[in-house]
């Protein structure tokens, strides 16, 4: 059986990973007001995939008999000053991500609960490629916001991605 700590935390993160799926979302319709295409695509792909990260904290905690307990999710930002400012926005998501596995990697360790270190390996692991990705794209768009063309090519660039 799960600790009572431990499977509040686990809440606390399916929470975390369903706001940043509807941030995910919000940035990805932003970037579709502005016909930039591939990078909505690319960003509802990665609202998918943070679906899928709550998804995977909640069948850990249902494997290991806690209660899922599902809170409100805040409405995320809609409106962005720049392109720019929106991917920066999804960077500080994934930093503020990371630092929420790290947490729960040190409560997993001072609660002796080897199932959830296990588990929480592969998501260490995802958000190295997230941070990285994230890293990537706001460099170019600092790069290339400004410029119409080169704007277009990173969209297409990241369109591409998308479909991969």
């Amino acid at each position: 059986m799960i600790k009572k700590n431990v499977a509040d935390a686990l809440n606390k993160q399916i929470q975390h990973e369903q706001s940043n799926a509807h941030s995910y979302r919000a940035v990805a319709l932003y970037f579709e007001s502005l016909n930039l295409h591939g990078l909505s695509a690319w960003l509802a792909k990665q609202a998918g995939d943070e679906i899928g990260h709550a998804e995977k904290f909640i069948k850990h905690l249902v494997d290991r008999g806690g209660k899922v307990v599902l809170g409100a999710v805040p409405a995320p930002t809609t409106e962005f000053e720049t392109p720019l400012a929106a991917v920066k926005a999804v960077k500080a998501l994934e930093v503020a991500t990371t630092a929420t596995i790290n947490k729960l990697l040190e409560l997993a360790r001072k609660e002796n609960d080897y199932a959830l270190e296990i588990e929480l390996h592969w998501f260490i692991t995802e958000q190295v490629e997230e941070e990285q990705w994230t890293t990537e794209l706001t460099g170019q768009m600092e790069t290339f916001y400004k410029h119409p063309g080169q704007l277009y090519m990173l969209d297409h660039h990241w369109g591409k991605r998308a479909k991969a």
